[in-house]
C-alpha cells in the first residue's frame, strides 16, 4: 500500500521536514521513522526529502540538532529569567525542571535518538556536539553566578559540569518515562543541597 502526501504546507521545506520527523518520531519511534513515512507527514514528496537528506542517518541528525537547539534555547532562557544570580543554585533547580516539563515531547524524541547512538556511528558522531551544547550552558551560568556572589566551586569544574550536565538529563528522562512528577520534587529538595554543599567563599 503506498502512502498518500498530506496536503502541502507552507514555509521553509527543511524545517517542514524537521518538524514532521520530529513528530514521526515521537508517535512511532526510531524504528517507524522512514523517509517515505516522514515525507508523507511533511506533506512533500519522498524526492524533496531526499535532496534535503539523502539518508535517514542525515535526517537523524538534523532532527537531532534541532531538538537539542530548541531544549538548549529554553534551558538559557529559563536561567537568564533569574536576575539575581546569587539565586540560582537555589532556584535554578526548579527553572531546569520547569523548562524539562515544556520539553517534554523534545526530550523524549532526543533519549529515543540517544538509545540509538551507541548502534549507528553517524549518530554516535554527534554526541560531541550535543553534550558540548549542554556543557556551554552550564559554564555560562555557574560564571554569572560565580562573579555576582564572590563564591567558588569547592570541586574542580570538569567535576561539577558533568555532574551538573547527567542530573539534568537525567531528571529529563526519568519525568518522561514516568510523569512521576511528585518523585522529582522530592530529588529535586534533596539536590539542592548537594548544590549548597559545593559552594564556598572564594
Amino acid at each position: 500500500m503506498t502512502e498518500t502526501a498530506a496536503p502541502a504546507r507552507i514555509g521553509d521545506p527543511k524545517t517542514q521536514i524537521l518538524e514532521a520527523a520530529t513528530g514521526v518520531l515521537l508517535r512511532q519511534g526510531y524504528s517507524g521513522a522512514s523517509l517515505r513515512t516522514i515525507a508523507a507527514e511533511a506533506g512533500l514528496p519522498l524526492g524533496n526529502v531526499q535532496y534535503y537528506f539523502p539518508s535517514k542517518a542525515q535526517l537523524m541528525i538534523e532532527v537531532w540538532r534541532y531538538v537539542n537547539s530548541r531544549s538548549l534555547e529554553q534551558l538559557r532562557s529559563e536561567l537568564d529569567r533569574i536576575t539575581d544570580p546569587a539565586s540560582l543554585m537555589e532556584i535554578g533547580p526548579d527553572q531546569i525542571w520547569d523548562s524539562l516539563k515544556q520539553l517534554s515531547d523534545l526530550q523524549l524524541v532526543a533519549y529515543d535518538l540517544l538509545v540509538q547512538a551507541p548502534k549507528d556511528a553517524t549518530l554516535r558522531a554527534f554526541l560531541p556536539e550535543l553534550f558540548e551544547g549542554y556543557r556551554k550552558v552550564i559554564e555560562e551560568q555557574l560564571d554569572r553566578f560565580e562573579t555576582a556572589t564572590g563564591m567558588r566551586l569547592r570541586l574542580p569544574r570538569d567535576v561539577v559540569v558533568p555532574l551538573l550536565m547527567n542530573t539534568i538529563l537525567g531528571f529529563g528522562l526519568y519525568y518522561v518515562v514516568t510523569q512521576d512528577e511528585a518523585s522529582c520534587d522530592r530529588a529535586l529538595a534533596a539536590f539542592r543541597l548537594v548544590a549548597a554543599s559545593m559552594l564556598e567563599a572564594q
